[in-house]
C-alpha cells in the first residue's frame, strides 16, 4: 500500500495488542511488554508498551485536524489527507518511555515512523525571527502539553502517521502524533492537534529542559551464559558496546547493524562465565562520550549508572 493512501482505522487499537503485554492499568491505559519479547530490531505494532496519560477515544481520520499557529506569518489548518500527501519521510527511532529501567518490563520500543517531516510545514507557516519554542497540545478534556525547542522541530521532528507500514493506531495516538528523535518519550505528544510557537521570553521554566535521552541500555538473559540488550543515545547512535565481568578487562560485545542515530541498537556477549556475579556495560556515542551500566547479576537488577565526559 503507498504511504501516502494509508487509511486510519480507529478499531486498530487493543484488539491487536499481544496478550503477554502486562495491564498495568485502565485509568489511564498502561499495558507494558516483558522483556523476554522486546529482542528484536524493529518492534512489532502489537508489542509496542502503552502509556497514556489520559483516557483516549479514537478519532476519526476525517475529523483530525492541526493547528499551526503563534509566531507565524500564515497560520496553518491541516488534515490528515494533506499531511499524507508527498512529500513523506520515515526514519527509526527508539521510543523511550519513563518506566524503561523496571527489573521485569520496559516501556521501550524501536520502529520505523512514517509522516510528514515538521520542518516542510513550518516552512510553510513562515516562521517568525523571535520564535523559539513549540508548545505542543493533544486532543482532550485535560490535552497533553510539552515545550520543544523550535531547533529541535527543524532538526528532524515529525508528525507520525504510520508505524512500521501500518496505521497509527489510536491506542499510540493516532491519527498522528508528534515524533522528537532522541528525546523521552514525553515529548512525543500522541493526538497531536495544536502547535503554538512562543518566544522564549513567554516560555516557562521547563521549557528551557532539554529532553535529550541519557546514553542508556537494557539488558536481558536468557540461560545465565549469554547476555543480549539494546543500546540508545540522544539522537548520536551507537558506535560501541564493552562488557567487563566482575571487574575484569573490558570486552566488545557483537554489534547489530546499524539502523541509524536515533534507533536503538541490539548487541550479544555469548560467554557469560558460570558463576558471575557482577557485569559493567560501557556504551559510547558517535560523539565520542560514554555511560557505564552496572548490573548485580545475582538479583538481575541494575545497580548504577556513571556517565562519563
Amino acid at each position: 500500500m503507498s504511504l501516502e493512501l494509508m487509511s486510519f482505522s480507529p478499531s486498530t487499537t487493543l484488539s491487536a495488542k499481544d496478550a503477554r503485554l502486562r495491564f498495568v492499568s485502565d485509568a489511564p491505559l498502561i499495558l507494558y511488554p516483558p522483556l523476554a519479547i522486546l529482542n528484536e530490531a524493529l518492534t512489532p505494532v502489537e508489542r509496542l508498551f502503552v502509556r497514556n496519560c489520559q483516557p483516549y477515544t479514537p478519532h476519526l481520520a476525517d475529523n483530525w485536524e492541526l493547528t499551526i499557529d503563534g509566531l507565524v506569518r500564515y497560520p496553518l489548518t491541516i488534515t490528515l489527507s494533506d499531511l499524507q500527501r508527498p512529500p513523506i519521510g520515515s526514519l527509526i527511532a527508539a521510543l523511550i518511555g519513563q518506566a524503561h529501567d523496571h527489573a521485569d518490563y520496559a516501556a521501550i520500543a524501536n520502529a520505523e515512523w512514517i509522516g510528514k517531516p515538521l520542518a516542510l510545514l513550518l516552512e510553510a507557516a513562515g516562521v517568525k525571527a523571535q520564535a523559539s519554542f513549540a508548545v505542543c497540545r493533544s486532543t482532550g478534556e485535560q490535552p497533553l502539553v510539552c515545550y520543544v525547542p523550535l531547533s529541535k522541530l527543524w532538526q528532524d521532528g515529525m508528525l507520525a502517521y504510520a508505524v512500521n507500514g501500518q496505521p497509527l493506531p489510536a491506542v499510540h495516538g493516532g491519527p498522528v502524533r508528534l515524533v522528537v528523535p532522541g528525546w523521552s518519550g514525553f515529548y512525543w505528544i500522541k493526538w497531536l492537534t495544536h502547535i503554538t510557537l512562543i518566544s522564549a521570553d513567554k516560555a516557562p521554566p521547563e521549557a528551557h529542559c532539554s529532553g535529550e535521552l541519557a546514553i542508556d541500555c537494557r539488558l536481558f538473559t536468557d540461560d545465565h551464559s549469554s547476555l543480549y540488550g539494546m543500546a540508545w543515545s540522544g539522537g548520536h547512535g551507537v558506535a560501541r558496546v564493552m562488557l567487563s565481568v566482575d571487574g575484569g578487562p573490558w570486552v566488545n560485545a557483537e554489534l547489530d547493524d546499524d539502523l541509524g542515530p536515533r534507533a536503538w541498537r541490539r548487541f550479544w556477549y555469548r560467554c557469560l562465565p558460570v558463576g558471575s556475579r557482577r557485569l559493567a556495560v560501557q556504551i559510547g556515542d558517535n560523539r565520542g562520550r560514554s555511560a557505564i551500566r552496572t548490573w548485580d547479576l545475582l538479583n538481575d537488577v541494575a545497580l548504577r549508572a556513571k556517565f562519563l565526559p
